[in-house]
């Protein structure tokens, strides 16, 4: 397999706004997701997102065949996220089921996901 690409949306928590990041999966188990919100993500971008206001983490996909690790873990400023799990395969863009998410997130917190 090859390293994926992905996209985390995170809406405010009132709803009047939304924010689409672009991911980079490497293709390796215990290594940091990269994020990009102003361009296409890659293994140099940074490996935290700092949330510009309240919001939570509402979806995430991947927009080919998941990596060879099994999923990933949501991290809040180095803390991971009780029922922050978040498994690849059922993250796939093409799949119309798609799991959502509402992991909340304070303005400035470093969110970082970490694959397993």
């Amino acid at each position: 397999m090859a390293a994926s690409a992905g996209t985390a949306v995170f809406i405010a928590r009132d709803g009047s706004r939304s924010i689409s990041v672009d991911l980079y999966l490497p293709d390796a188990v215990s290594t940091d997701v990269t994020f990009s919100p102003s361009g296409l993500a890659a293994s140099t971008s940074p490996n935290t997102f700092r949330a510009p206001f309240d919001c939570y983490l509402s979806e995430v996909s991947l927009s080919a065949a998941a990596p060879t690790a099994v999923g990933a873990v949501v991290t809040i400023n180095g803390a991971v996220v009780n029922g922050g799990t978040i498994k690849w395969a059922n993250q796939l863009s093409t799949l119309a089921t798609r799991m959502k998410y509402a992991i909340q997130i304070k303005a400035g917190d470093m969110v970082g996901l970490r694959q397993y």
